[in-house]
Order: C-alpha cells, then sequence, then structure tokens
C-alpha cells in the first residue's frame, strides 16, 4: 500500500514537471519576502512615513527603472529562450552558448555602466525635473544623494541578474531563489547597524551591500553547471543578433512599465507627505502573495517552455502552459480577497510599531486594499508574457503593456488630486488586471497556435 501510494505521488509529479521547481523557487521567495517584511517592519520603526524615507523610495525607483529596463526582467525575459536553444543541442554548440552568454554579460556590464555614470552626474536634475519635483529643494537634494549611492548596486544586479538567467536555463533554481533573501539581509543590517550613524544613507549602504550578496551566493551554481567565461562581446554571433532583435521589443515593454512607476512616484510627491512612502508599504506588502505565486509558477515554468518551443513540442508547451495557469487563478484570486479583506489588521500586524502609528496603519490599508486588485493581474502577466518570450515572440507583450500604460498613467492623472494615494494604487491596479487579461486571452491563442 505504501508502495503504491508513493508510486502514485511520484507519478503525479511527473505528471506536472514544474511542480518542485516553482515549490523550490516559492520556499526561496517566501523566506526573501518574510525577511523583506521584516525589513518593512524595522525601516518603520525606525523612519515611519517621514520625508527622508519619500527621497529613499523615489531614488531607489530610478535605480530600479535603470536596472529593470537594461539588464533585469527585460533581458531575462529574451535571454532564456536564446540560451536554452544552445543548451539543446551538442557540445560545440554548448561551447558557443558560453561565448554567447559571456558576450551578453559583458555588453551589460559596460551598459549599466555607462548609464549609471550618466545618471550620477545628473542625478540632481534628473531628481528636480522629472523624479520628484513636488519635494521641498533640500529633500530633492537628499534624493539626488541617495540615487547616486544606490547606483552601485545597480552596476552588481546587472551582472547577478544574468548569473540568474544562466541558473534558470540549466533548471537550477535553489541558489537564485535564495539570492534575493541575502539581498533583504543586506538591508536588514543596514537598518540595524548603519541607519543609527548615517540615517537614512544607512539603508542605501545596506542596498549596495545586499546586491553584492545577491551575486556572491550564485558564483557556486555557475561553478557546478561548468560555466566558461571569455572575454567577449560576441557581436558577429547569430545567438547576439537574435538577442538583439527580441531585445528591443522587450526594452519598450519594461520601459513602458518603469515609467508607470515614475509617474507615480512623480504625483505622489504633490501629495502630502509620507505618500510615496505608503505606496512602498503597500506594494512590499501586496508583492508577497502575488511573488509566491505568479512569480514562482512562471520562472520555474519558463525554461521549461523555452525548451519545450525549441524542441517543438507543441502538445507538451500547450500541457505546461494550461497546468500553470489554472494553479495561478487558484489561487491569486483567494489572495486578492484576502488582502481586501484583512487589510487593516494585516498592516497592523506587520508595521504598526515604533514610529509607525494607528494613523500610518489605516492610510496604508486603504492602499493596500486598492493595491491588491493587482495580484492577479501581475501573476497573469508572470506567466502570459513567458509564453510569447518562450516562443521567441517579444513584440505582442511590448503592444499590450504600452495599451496598459496609457490607462494606468490615464486613470492615475484623473485620480491622483480627488484619491490621493489610493487612486493611485487603483489606477495602477485596473491598468495591471486590464493587461493580465488581455494578453492571458492572447496568451492562449498563441499556445493553441
Amino acid at each position: 500500500m505504501v508502495g503504491d501510494e508513493r508510486r502514485g505521488a511520484k507519478h503525479k509529479l511527473s505528471a506536472v514537471p514544474w511542480l518542485w521547481p516553482s515549490a523550490i523557487v516559492a520556499g526561496g521567495f517566501l523566506a526573501s519576502k518574510a525577511l523583506g517584511l521584516l525589513r518593512e517592519i524595522l525601516i518603520a520603526r525606525a523612519f515611519g512615513a517621514r520625508g527622508d524615507l519619500d527621497a529613499f523610495f523615489a531614488a531607489t525607483q530610478f535605480s530600479d527603472l535603470l536596472f529593470a529596463v537594461i539588464a533585469g526582467g527585460s533581458l531575462a525575459s529574451v535571454f532564456i529562450p536564446v540560451f536554452s536553444g544552445y543548451l539543446a543541442r551538442d557540445a560545440t554548440a554548448l561551447r558557443a552558448g558560453w561565448q554567447f552568454a559571456s558576450a551578453v554579460i559583458n555588453a551589460v556590464f559596460l551598459v549599466v555602466a555607462l548609464f549609471a555614470l550618466g545618471t550620477l552626474i545628473l542625478a540632481q536634475p534628473i531628481t528636480e525635473h522629472w523624479l520628484a519635483p513636488g519635494f521641498a529643494p533640500a529633500q530633492r537634494t537628499l534624493t539626488a544623494e541617495l540615487l547616486r549611492l544606490v547606483l552601485v548596486s545597480t552596476i552588481i544586479f546587472s551582472v547577478s541578474g544574468m548569473f540568474t538567467g544562466i541558473l534558470h536555463a540549466h533548471n537550477r533554481f535553489v541558489l537564485p531563489a535564495l539570492a534575493p533573501a541575502l539581498y533583504n539581509l543586506g538591508i536588514i543590517a543596514g537598518v540595524l547597524y548603519l541607519a543609527p550613524a548615517f540615517g537614512v544613507f544607512g539603508l542605501a549602504y545596506g542596498v549596495v551591500a545586499g546586491s553584492a550578496l545577491h551575486l556572491a551566493i550564485q558564483l557556486p551554481g555557475l561553478w557546478r553547471c561548468g560555466a566558461q567565461y571569455t572575454l567577449t562581446l560576441g557581436g558577429h554571433t547569430a545567438g547576439m543578433r537574435r538577442l538583439l532583435v527580441l531585445l528591443g521589443p522587450r526594452i519598450v515593454t519594461m520601459l513602458g512599465v518603469r515609467a508607470t512607476w515614475i509617474v507615480m512616484t512623480n504625483l505622489a510627491s504633490r501629495l502630502d507627505e509620507g505618500s510615496i512612502a505608503a505606496l512602498g508599504y503597500a506594494y512590499a506588502i501586496w508583492q508577497l502573495p502575488e511573488t509566491l505565486i505568479g512569480t514562482a509558477i512562471a520562472l520555474a515554468v519558463f525554461p521549461r517552455l523555452s525548451a519545450q518551443f525549441a524542441a517543438q513540442q507543441s502538445a507538451a508547451l500547450r500541457a505546461t502552459y494550461r497546468s500553470a495557469l489554472a494553479a495561478i487563478l487558484g489561487l491569486a484570486i483567494p489572495a486578492t480577497l484576502a488582502l481586501i479583506a484583512f487589510a487593516q489588521p494585516i498592516v497592523a500586524l506587520f508595521l504598526q510599531r515604533g514610529a509607525f502609528d494607528a494613523t500610518a496603519t489605516a492610510r496604508v490599508a486603504v492602499v493596500l486594499q486598492w493595491y491588491a486588485l493587482a495580484v492577479v493581474g501581475e501573476a497573469l502577466l508572470e506567466l502570459t508574457a513567458r509564453i510569447f518570450y518562450a516562443r521567441q515572440n517579444s513584440v505582442t507583450p511590448m503592444i499590450v503593456a504600452l495599451g496598459a500604460m496609457t490607462v494606468r498613467v490615464g486613470l492615475m492623472l484623473a485620480w491622483h488630486a480627488s484619491l490621493g494615494a489610493a487612486g493611485l494604487a487603483l489606477a495602477y491596479a485596473i491598468g495591471v488586471l486590464l493587461e493580465g487579461i488581455v494578453l492571458g486571452w492572447l496568451g492562449k491563442i498563441a499556445a493553441d497556435g
């Protein structure tokens, strides 16, 4: 009887081959998000929802924009399908694949470093005219100084993000899943040990330290994969040319997504003090269920989808996509309803202590209730966008994302003055939910096609 049960369990796992990778990724993200919530608790206790924290969140928003557009989600989504094509072939192709990966790492590092240098030089005008024009002069100066500091982490993440993509392409998920937890540990150390002496700059130092830990933990995984580094830019290779073709629309997509956050920060800087901090706290909370559901499943499924497309296994690709989609919707919808119903006690449980009082709890809870609608949309996007990237189609997600950006920004402009930070959160949630639904419908057609 026990043997039959074990064989039955093994059969179920083989029928859903992405289940264990999803569990590994979800476990790593759970540790990361638990530490992330601890990080927010410590930040809230130390800083409350003050103006200097607004400056920190604004600075990190811009550095995140630079990373995401050039080296983050934009690159990983198109790198893995192309790199998987090399892995699915012979030893000669594998050597060419490592040359391709080396070329991408080198090129990304150089591009990000150049953009970071330009941002460092222009940090003050970027803050004054684009990022946070509603801040007082002293607060804008503080934001620019913090931005210059956190740019170091952006450069580190440009390489670390590539390491994550390489390990995912090899279906190795443990070390990449642990890396975000170490990043949060770096920030926590900054709050506990550096903030008392350096104030909000202690948080920025923690961000830099955390990014270095994020990179370092993945190095043993690369060694076990037999990574071969070459000092090349590889502009002449077919893989690099294919990557650049796919990367253009993906960069536009990520630029649209991040531009939405910049617009939100810009508008929130014109509202009451602490509005940007309230949006940041609420975002950290609703991202917990979304990451454990949408991101964990989609990251685990993506290399398999890419390999199935490369091997022309259409039926297997459809089955993988449909099972992952059903799992995401079955988990994301109840999570959304729970956040809406229990926003106040959730915020109080995690954040209400020290400088973060009941008034701040009520403010963040309202924002969280409207933000919660984005859980389903973001979870859908995590998977539905990847069905297109697995098929090496980056144009369709770009078109849908730009349409959604237009909706989000329009609603933010319409609602920020009357509804405040809650209106910005609602505008974002509606836009991303529409984007997820439309791309999900088109993704079903793509999977069936």
